[in-house]
């Protein structure tokens, strides 16, 4: 199934009351930030999902961030949606323009496509608080495998998979990437 398929079978079952992501439990936390990297990666909840990482990938923000943050970042995420219209262009410029959840808005994004968290700016822990582990760093060798820029470049993750002789001469195939 392409990208662009599953995306629109994603909007299609969100418009239609979408019950929750298979083992997460709808409107909760784990629903809420798939439904949110969702929108900010353009990728589907579905192949969000299928990476198996939501749960990894929620131990490493609430470690990076002070206490509280990523729950504020859901929740400013979940009032922004609209409840009919465009989406996209409702809450995402709520999230990334706001100057405390912006950055870590970003860095969602990041650690979807890349596998990894950035530590964010000297400046932004001077104005909102600190964490020890808030370090730039490769979640896991599954998230790096996972991340969605393999995908979005057509591309394998170098050093996971092995790609046969001679592909190297051959330019990338598919992808169905942004």
């Amino acid at each position: 199934m392409s990208k662009h398929t599953e995306d629109a079978e994603d909007t299609a079952s969100a418009q239609a009351g979408h019950p929750g992501t298979p083992g997460h439990e709808p409107g909760g936390r784990a629903d809420r930030f798939l439904e949110m990297s969702a929108l900010l990666t353009g990728y589907g909840r579905v192949r969000l999902a299928g990476t198996g990482l939501t749960e990894a990938y929620l131990r490493t923000i609430d470690s990076a961030l002070p206490a509280g943050v990523l729950d504020e970042l859901l929740d400013t995420f979940s009032r922004s949606l609209p409840a009919g219209g465009d989406r996209e262009a409702a809450a995402v410029p709520a999230i990334l323009d706001d100057l405390r959840l912006g950055p870590v808005a970003r860095n969602v994004i990041l650690l979807c496509y890349c596998g990894t968290w950035t530590a964010l700016s000297e400046a932004w822990h001077a104005a909102y608080g600190n964490s020890p582990l808030d370090t730039t760093r490769v979640v896991s060798a599954q998230a790096y495998q996972a991340g969605l820029q393999w995908d979005a470049a057509g591309a394998h993750p170098a050093g996971a998979h092995q790609q046969g002789f001679g592909a190297w001469s051959a330019p990338p195939e598919g992808g169905s990437g942004g």
